[in-house]
């Protein structure tokens, strides 16, 4: 597996195969091959299919590797490292090695789009799996309709109803549907919203407005929206504060999580406040642990099991995490990603031979009369468009402990009330 970084990826193309047999191979268990084919138009034949060769399978991702969410990004990218590791291991796909060519897009929206046609147009892959983002994403749904490339559990982004895009897990506004469904149980009507001027706000309102008119005498008490990347959050925290709110939720980037809690702790507001997973670092301490005793009684989303989970699959994932020698290896990012991959590497051999794209559409749209079963993510069902590339969106809930620095999960996995 190789890592490039944006304009580094052309000049270190030239030494992939040298690398290949040496303490690259040796780490991530794959070595990068220059697939042909076309990168355009839906292929009909394995032998034309892009990413394909006799013995690999070449799949891309974008990840925030750097940035303000280079925590979620280190995680995600540990998790497709130690699946294609682990599927290499135990050999490969019908005996064909999987190439993950993985791009930092440092979590801005530009470079996610741009990585994408990358991967698409110039290394020619032949699915982008596990890609993250979902501002940039979403700016890619005409090309990759175009180009007719699969693209397999993109984070959390809204379901564009594309034949060739399959979303695997609940979406950001699907968690905090969910979290709102949840406060209505516990009673709270009186509920307050802080995003971020972006995508991860749009996804928060998109919530709001959807699910609170389902509680009757819910309403949306205060609504503050943030610069993006700031690190002033005392106006919008004091607003919150002044509304009375019951419960917060909270859906910006894991750095302002963090400074919205140690503000809440600072005023002397205490209440129940959520964010989804990415927001949240669920499972981890990124957002939570600058917070300090803030934190405690943190709701976070969860799209899979927690990484302390004593399941059979996080205990396999788990023991491979723990030798990964990165950045995140055992974080919930890397147990969503290693996952995932699992889940694509199930339907590449459902398909035997045939690795046409038609037929990965073909297979995928069947799972929803033979779901993928995993263990640690809800099972993944897709079926026809136009609403079966929503293949789950069920998340569950956990708390945060400052005391033990550990999360528990308090509600299991639960779609959003219809």
């Amino acid at each position: 597996m190789m890592t490039f970084n944006g304009h580094r990826r052309r000049r270190a193309a030239a030494a992939v195969t040298a690398l290949a047999v040496g303490s690259l191979l040796a780490a991530c268990g794959s070595t990068t091959s220059n697939a042909s084919g076309s990168g355009s138009g839906s292929s009909s034949s394995s032998s034309s299919v892009p990413g394909i060769t006799s013995n690999t399978i070449t799949i891309g991702a974008t990840e925030p590797i750097t940035g303000k969410a280079a925590t979620a990004g280190q995680g995600l990218e540990a998790g497709i490292k130690i699946a294609t590791q682990y599927i290499n291991a135990h050999g490969g796909v019908n005996g064909k090695k999987i190439n993950a060519i993985i791009l930092d897009d440092g979590f801005i929206q530009s470079r996610e789009i741009a990585n994408i046609r990358q991967l698409v147009s110039q290394d020619h892959v032949y699915a982008i799996v596990d890609p993250a983002g979902s501002q940039g994403i979403a700016g890619t749904w005409d090309f990759m309709k175009q180009a007719g490339t699969p693209m397999w559990g993109p984070i959390s982004p809204s379901d564009p109803k594309l034949p060739n895009v399959y979303l695997l897990v609940a979406s950001r506004t699907a968690q905090q549907e969910v979290a709102i469904d949840y406060f209505a149980k516990q009673g709270l009507t009186r509920i307050a919203a802080i995003g971020e001027d972006d995508d991860l706000g749009l996804s928060l309102k998109d919530a709001l407005a959807q699910q609170v008119p389902k509680h009757p005498g819910m309403k949306v008490v205060a609504n503050e929206t943030l610069p993006v990347s700031t690190s002033d959050v005392s106006a919008a925290v004091l607003a919150v504060k002044n509304a009375n709110p019951q419960a917060l939720i909270i859906s910006t980037n894991n750095t302002s999580v963090g400074l919205i809690l140690k503000e809440m702790g600072n005023l002397g507001l205490h209440i129940p406040a959520y964010a989804d997973q990415g927001a949240a670092n669920t499972g981890g301490v990124g957002a939570v642990g600058p917070a300090g005793s803030a934190a405690n009684g943190f709701l976070g989303g969860l799209q899979v099991d927690l990484p302390t989970s004593n399941t059979q699959a996080v205990q396999t994932w788990r023991a491979q995490a723990q030798q990964y020698s990165g950045p995140q290896g055992l974080s919930a990012f890397s147990l969503q990603t290693y996952m995932q991959e699992m889940a694509f590497v199930e339907v590449l051999k459902r398909m035997g031979s045939d690795y046409s794209w038609s037929n990965f559409q073909k297979t995928a749209n069947g799972l929803a009369s033979n779901p993928i079963t995993l263990g640690a993510l809800p099972p993944i069902a897709c079926g026809p468009l136009p609403d079966g590339h929503t293949c789950g969106n069920q998340s569950e809930i956990a708390k945060f402990d400052a005391t033990t620095q550990t999360w528990s999960v308090i509600q299991g996995f639960t779609a959003p009330q219809s």
